[in-house]
């Protein structure tokens, strides 16, 4: 059994500058778009512009991280973030009103655009992602060869997804890669909460909205969407059914670009 993807396009935007793409053209939000984002290679000048985009609590938040490296993610993410949905909603970042619902699902609302948005961090990398019509979820994981995954299969994965991880031994530790991050992007997605929902089996082509009876979203039906970067980070986007190709775009990598493959 093959697990089935939506198309996905991708290209590089060129510079070592998170904030590069302001001088070329910018992605436009008439499709889902992702964004693969190498938050530690930030430098310390944009990173403080960024911090300037965030509200109070964002910043308070940033202060508590222990380590200086999650705190470094946080204030980049969040702050390209708010410079995105900025941009695609025209207005200032540091003006965009970013609600969560119980959850911790994040959205924003009043505005006369509407975006739907979502994001994940993995080890210096992360992602986001927008869809200008359905609900969205994504999530990035590196891929480590030490992790011993059998206890996750064990207590979160139903008896037909622990069986496919188990079908092909060589192919074991991708395919536990690729459905923990369906399980994440499509929970994301949905809005309804991870923890209490990660026994719901995601080896279908298509998923639904309405999990255990808890609707979320403003879309019933998810198709999913995975791919490698850098043969170490698996993504995987979780988009609603008929919302077109995605288009990925890396940011602030070397000029040789970087691998994306789709698998």
């Amino acid at each position: 059994m093959n697990l089935m993807n939506t198309t996905l396009s991708h290209e590089q935007i060129p510079g070592t500058s998170i904030l590069a793409s302001e001088s070329i053209t910018f992605p436009e939000l008439n499709s889902p778009v992702l964004i693969i984002l190498k938050t530690d290679a930030v430098h310390p000048d944009e990173r403080v512009r960024l911090e300037s985009f965030l509200s109070e609590e964002e910043i308070a938040k940033s202060r508590r991280f222990r380590f200086s490296r999650h705190r470094v993610s946080y204030i980049v993410v969040h702050g390209f973030l708010r410079w995105m949905l900025g941009r695609y909603l025209g207005i200032s970042p540091e003006t965009v009103e970013i609600t969560y619902n119980s959850y911790g699902k994040p959205s924003v609302a009043g505005y006369s655009k509407h975006i739907f948005f979502n994001l994940s961090h993995s080890s210096g990398i992360s992602v986001l992602a927008f869809d200008p019509d359905n609900e969205i979820g994504v999530d990035v994981e590196r891929t480590d060869e030490e992790f011993e995954y059998e206890s996750i299969v064990q207590h979160f994965f139903s008896k037909e997804e622990e069986k496919h991880i188990q079908q092909i031994k060589t192919e074991a530790r991708k395919r536990f890669y690729e459905i923990w991050t369906r399980k994440e992007a499509y929970l994301k997605a949905a809005g309804t909460g991870i923890t209490e929902n990660l026994h719901v089996d995601v080896l279908k082509e298509k998923m639904t909205g309405n999990i255990n009876g808890k609707d979320g979203s403003g879309c019933k039906d998810f198709l999913f969407s995975s791919i490698m970067f850098e043969n170490e980070f698996r993504i995987t986007l979780a988009v609603g059914e008929g919302s077109g190709s995605i288009r990925a775009f890396v940011i602030g990598n070397n000029e040789n670009g970087t691998p994306i493959n789709e698998s």
